[in-house]
Protein backbone atom coordinates (compact mmCIF):
# COMPACT_ATOMS: atom_id res chain seq x y z
CA UNK A 1 0.00 0.00 0.00
CA UNK A 2 2.26 2.63 -1.20
CA UNK A 3 -0.07 5.87 -0.95
CA UNK A 4 -1.08 5.92 2.88
CA UNK A 5 -1.41 9.55 3.57
CA UNK A 6 -5.31 10.91 3.98
CA UNK A 7 -5.67 7.32 4.84
CA UNK A 8 -7.48 6.02 8.58
CA UNK A 9 -4.72 3.53 10.37
CA UNK A 10 -6.36 1.55 13.48
CA UNK A 11 -3.68 0.68 16.24
CA UNK A 12 -4.64 -1.40 19.14
CA UNK A 13 -2.47 -1.08 22.08
CA UNK A 14 -1.81 2.39 21.23
CA UNK A 15 -2.02 4.09 24.61
CA UNK A 16 2.33 3.47 25.32
CA UNK A 17 5.21 1.87 23.93
CA UNK A 18 5.33 0.56 20.19
CA UNK A 19 1.44 1.48 19.61
CA UNK A 20 2.42 4.84 21.02
CA UNK A 21 5.16 5.24 18.38
CA UNK A 22 3.31 3.24 15.47
CA UNK A 23 0.96 5.87 15.99
CA UNK A 24 2.93 8.98 16.07
CA UNK A 25 4.76 7.84 12.53
CA UNK A 26 1.68 6.82 10.60
CA UNK A 27 0.42 10.51 12.17
CA UNK A 28 3.62 11.85 10.96
CA UNK A 29 3.02 10.16 7.35
CA UNK A 30 -0.43 12.15 6.57
CA UNK A 31 -2.69 8.85 8.22
CA UNK A 32 -5.93 9.56 10.12
CA UNK A 33 -4.77 7.40 13.66
CA UNK A 34 -7.47 5.83 15.31
CA UNK A 35 -5.98 4.94 18.75
CA UNK A 36 -7.32 1.48 20.69
CA UNK A 37 -6.37 0.60 24.16
CA UNK A 38 -7.59 -0.30 27.85
CA UNK A 39 -6.05 2.87 29.47
CA UNK A 40 -7.91 6.53 28.50
CA UNK A 41 -5.68 8.14 29.81
CA UNK A 42 -2.55 6.92 27.99
CA UNK A 43 -4.67 7.68 24.74
CA UNK A 44 -5.52 10.70 25.33
CA UNK A 45 -1.58 11.32 26.28
CA UNK A 46 -0.81 9.91 22.83
CA UNK A 47 -3.75 11.65 20.82
CA UNK A 48 -2.90 15.35 22.22
CA UNK A 49 1.13 14.53 20.70
CA UNK A 50 -0.30 14.04 17.42
CA UNK A 51 -3.16 16.69 17.44
CA UNK A 52 -0.30 19.48 18.45
CA UNK A 53 2.16 17.80 15.33
CA UNK A 54 -0.69 18.68 13.20
CA UNK A 55 -1.91 15.36 12.85
CA UNK A 56 -5.75 14.03 13.29
CA UNK A 57 -6.72 11.32 15.69
CA UNK A 58 -9.32 10.20 17.76
CA UNK A 59 -9.71 7.68 21.14
CA UNK A 60 -11.74 4.60 21.76
CA UNK A 61 -10.91 2.94 24.46
CA UNK A 62 -11.72 -0.56 25.00
CA UNK A 63 -10.54 -3.88 26.91
CA UNK A 64 -8.64 -6.15 23.86
CA UNK A 65 -9.97 -8.69 26.01
CA UNK A 66 -13.47 -8.06 24.75
CA UNK A 67 -14.06 -9.40 21.55
CA UNK A 68 -17.09 -7.69 21.24
CA UNK A 69 -15.55 -4.32 22.85
CA UNK A 70 -13.07 -4.83 19.93
CA UNK A 71 -15.71 -4.58 17.65
CA UNK A 72 -17.57 -1.81 18.80
CA UNK A 73 -14.65 0.60 18.86
CA UNK A 74 -13.40 0.14 15.77
CA UNK A 75 -17.09 0.31 14.30
CA UNK A 76 -17.26 4.07 16.44
CA UNK A 77 -13.17 4.42 15.05
CA UNK A 78 -15.06 3.85 11.23
CA UNK A 79 -17.96 5.80 12.01
CA UNK A 80 -15.94 8.94 12.94
CA UNK A 81 -12.93 9.05 11.02
CA UNK A 82 -13.69 6.97 8.03
CA UNK A 83 -13.28 3.71 6.40
CA UNK A 84 -10.33 1.97 8.11
CA UNK A 85 -7.99 1.28 5.52
CA UNK A 86 -4.77 0.13 7.86
CA UNK A 87 -4.80 -1.93 10.84
CA UNK A 88 -2.06 -2.50 13.43
CA UNK A 89 -2.74 -5.06 15.40
CA UNK A 90 -0.71 -4.59 18.52
CA UNK A 91 -2.19 -4.98 21.70
CA UNK A 92 -0.32 -7.67 23.95
CA UNK A 93 0.26 -9.05 27.25
CA UNK A 94 2.03 -12.32 29.16
CA UNK A 95 3.27 -13.55 32.01
CA UNK A 96 6.39 -15.35 32.11
CA UNK A 97 6.96 -18.35 34.10
CA UNK A 98 6.57 -22.29 33.69
CA UNK A 99 3.13 -23.31 33.22
CA UNK A 100 2.50 -25.10 36.31
CA UNK A 101 3.50 -21.72 38.00
CA UNK A 102 0.47 -19.63 36.40
CA UNK A 103 -3.13 -19.41 37.22
CA UNK A 104 -5.63 -20.02 34.56
CA UNK A 105 -6.46 -16.47 34.26
CA UNK A 106 -3.01 -15.57 33.33
CA UNK A 107 -2.52 -18.44 31.16
CA UNK A 108 -5.70 -17.48 29.47
CA UNK A 109 -5.02 -13.32 29.03
CA UNK A 110 -1.65 -14.33 27.34
CA UNK A 111 -3.62 -16.32 24.74
CA UNK A 112 -6.22 -13.82 24.36
CA UNK A 113 -4.02 -10.83 24.27
CA UNK A 114 -2.44 -10.56 20.87
CA UNK A 115 -4.33 -13.56 19.25
CA UNK A 116 -7.88 -13.17 20.37
CA UNK A 117 -7.79 -9.34 20.27
CA UNK A 118 -5.87 -9.52 16.54
CA UNK A 119 -8.76 -12.01 15.33
CA UNK A 120 -11.79 -9.36 16.46
CA UNK A 121 -9.89 -6.27 14.87
CA UNK A 122 -9.41 -8.33 11.49
CA UNK A 123 -12.50 -9.13 11.48
CA UNK A 124 -13.97 -6.00 11.81
CA UNK A 125 -12.35 -4.46 8.84
CA UNK A 126 -11.24 -6.78 6.46
CA UNK A 127 -15.26 -6.84 4.89
CA UNK A 128 -15.19 -2.79 4.39
CA UNK A 129 -11.44 -3.67 3.08
CA UNK A 130 -12.68 -5.98 0.63
CA UNK A 131 -15.55 -4.05 -0.68
CA UNK A 132 -12.55 -1.27 -1.33
CA UNK A 133 -10.15 -3.32 -2.92
CA UNK A 134 -7.28 -1.94 -0.43
CA UNK A 135 -6.47 -1.77 3.09
CA UNK A 136 -3.01 -3.39 4.56
CA UNK A 137 -3.42 -5.47 8.37
CA UNK A 138 0.11 -5.63 9.86
CA UNK A 139 0.54 -8.12 12.95
CA UNK A 140 2.61 -7.17 15.50
CA UNK A 141 4.67 -10.54 16.98
CA UNK A 142 7.79 -11.26 19.06
CA UNK A 143 11.14 -14.10 17.90
CA UNK A 144 8.63 -16.56 20.02
CA UNK A 145 6.49 -16.76 16.98
CA UNK A 146 9.71 -18.69 15.28
CA UNK A 147 10.70 -20.71 17.99
CA UNK A 148 9.32 -22.93 20.95
CA UNK A 149 10.22 -21.16 23.80
CA UNK A 150 10.34 -22.43 27.17
CA UNK A 151 8.47 -21.20 30.44
CA UNK A 152 6.33 -18.89 28.21
CA UNK A 153 4.27 -21.60 26.97
CA UNK A 154 0.46 -19.68 26.04
CA UNK A 155 2.44 -16.73 25.25
CA UNK A 156 4.85 -19.13 22.62
CA UNK A 157 1.57 -20.49 21.10
CA UNK A 158 -0.32 -17.31 21.26
CA UNK A 159 2.21 -15.55 19.34
CA UNK A 160 2.87 -18.88 16.60
CA UNK A 161 -1.15 -18.27 16.44
CA UNK A 162 -0.54 -14.39 15.21
CA UNK A 163 1.70 -16.38 12.83
CA UNK A 164 -0.21 -18.66 11.20
CA UNK A 165 -3.30 -15.74 11.27
CA UNK A 166 -0.90 -13.34 9.50
CA UNK A 167 0.27 -15.63 6.67
CA UNK A 168 -2.83 -17.49 6.05
CA UNK A 169 -5.13 -14.34 6.08
CA UNK A 170 -2.18 -12.35 3.25
CA UNK A 171 -3.07 -15.45 0.73
CA UNK A 172 -6.85 -15.39 1.32
CA UNK A 173 -6.79 -11.48 0.94
CA UNK A 174 -3.99 -11.11 -1.33
CA UNK A 175 -6.33 -11.27 -4.64
CA UNK A 176 -8.80 -8.70 -3.18
CA UNK A 177 -6.25 -6.17 -3.32
CA UNK A 178 -5.67 -6.11 0.71
CA UNK A 179 -2.18 -6.52 1.84
CA UNK A 180 -0.95 -8.74 5.17
CA UNK A 181 2.28 -7.93 6.71
CA UNK A 182 3.77 -9.96 9.83
CA UNK A 183 6.33 -7.80 11.57
CA UNK A 184 9.15 -9.12 14.08
CA UNK A 185 11.39 -7.07 16.27
CA UNK A 186 13.60 -8.39 18.53
CA UNK A 187 13.80 -6.93 22.17
CA UNK A 188 11.89 -3.49 22.60
CA UNK A 189 12.36 -1.06 25.00
CA UNK A 190 8.58 -0.58 26.67
CA UNK A 191 8.62 -1.31 30.15
CA UNK A 192 6.53 -4.48 29.20
CA UNK A 193 8.38 -6.82 31.81
CA UNK A 194 7.30 -4.34 34.27
CA UNK A 195 3.04 -3.28 33.08
CA UNK A 196 2.61 -7.80 32.57
CA UNK A 197 4.11 -8.74 35.50
CA UNK A 198 6.17 -11.25 33.70
CA UNK A 199 9.62 -11.91 35.10
CA UNK A 200 12.58 -11.21 32.82
CA UNK A 201 14.25 -13.88 34.74
CA UNK A 202 12.75 -16.71 32.98
CA UNK A 203 12.93 -15.81 29.54
CA UNK A 204 15.05 -17.76 27.73
CA UNK A 205 18.78 -16.78 27.87
CA UNK A 206 18.93 -16.43 23.95
CA UNK A 207 17.08 -13.25 24.45
CA UNK A 208 20.62 -12.04 25.25
CA UNK A 209 22.24 -12.59 21.87
CA UNK A 210 19.95 -10.12 20.01
CA UNK A 211 20.10 -5.72 20.40
CA UNK A 212 17.34 -4.20 22.16
CA UNK A 213 15.39 -1.36 19.96
CA UNK A 214 13.35 1.43 20.54
CA UNK A 215 9.97 1.62 19.66
CA UNK A 216 11.03 4.70 17.28
CA UNK A 217 12.68 2.16 15.25
CA UNK A 218 9.62 -0.66 15.25
CA UNK A 219 7.15 2.26 14.38
CA UNK A 220 9.35 3.36 11.16
CA UNK A 221 10.08 -0.92 10.24
CA UNK A 222 5.90 -0.67 10.38
CA UNK A 223 5.55 1.71 7.80
CA UNK A 224 8.05 0.33 5.98
CA UNK A 225 6.18 -3.04 5.70
CA UNK A 226 3.20 -1.31 5.00
CA UNK A 227 4.68 0.30 2.00
CA UNK A 228 6.65 -2.25 0.55
CA UNK A 229 3.45 -5.02 1.12
CA UNK A 230 5.74 -7.18 3.02
CA UNK A 231 4.83 -10.37 3.44
CA UNK A 232 7.31 -10.89 6.42
CA UNK A 233 9.40 -8.58 8.30
CA UNK A 234 11.79 -9.61 10.50
CA UNK A 235 15.07 -7.49 12.22
CA UNK A 236 17.42 -6.81 12.95
CA UNK A 237 19.10 -8.61 10.58
CA UNK A 238 21.11 -10.81 13.42
CA UNK A 239 17.81 -11.99 14.61
CA UNK A 240 16.48 -12.84 10.76
CA UNK A 241 19.37 -15.06 9.79
CA UNK A 242 18.66 -16.90 13.23
CA UNK A 243 15.54 -17.32 12.60
CA UNK A 244 16.28 -18.38 9.13
CA UNK A 245 18.78 -20.65 9.83
CA UNK A 246 16.43 -22.58 12.67
CA UNK A 247 13.73 -22.90 9.88
CA UNK A 248 16.54 -24.60 7.69
CA UNK A 249 16.88 -27.63 10.62
CA UNK A 250 14.77 -27.16 13.49
CA UNK A 251 15.44 -30.06 15.34
CA UNK A 252 19.01 -29.59 14.92
CA UNK A 253 19.46 -26.16 15.78
CA UNK A 254 17.04 -26.87 19.22
CA UNK A 255 19.65 -29.40 20.06
CA UNK A 256 22.42 -26.92 19.63
CA UNK A 257 21.00 -23.89 21.03
CA UNK A 258 19.65 -26.19 24.25
CA UNK A 259 23.38 -27.47 24.07
CA UNK A 260 24.75 -24.22 24.73
CA UNK A 261 22.45 -23.12 27.63
CA UNK A 262 20.27 -20.87 24.97
CA UNK A 263 17.02 -22.20 26.40
CA UNK A 264 17.89 -21.92 29.66
CA UNK A 265 15.80 -19.12 31.78
CA UNK A 266 18.02 -15.99 32.60
CA UNK A 267 17.35 -16.56 36.05
CA UNK A 268 19.85 -18.59 38.63
CA UNK A 269 18.19 -21.39 40.45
Amino acid sequence: MKQIRGKVALVTGASMGIGAAVARQLAQEGCKVALLARGREGLDQVAAEIRAAGGVAGVYPCDANDAAAVAAAVGAAAAELGPVAILVNNAGAGTFKPLDRMTLPEAMLTVNLPFGAAVAASHSVVPGMIARGEGHIVNLTSPASYFPLPYMVPYTASRHAIMGLSLSLREELERHGVGVSLVCPSKVDTGYFERNDADFRWYPRMSSAFPTLLPERVAREVVRAIRGNKREHIFPFILWLTVRVFQKAPRLNLWFMKAIGLFRPARTA
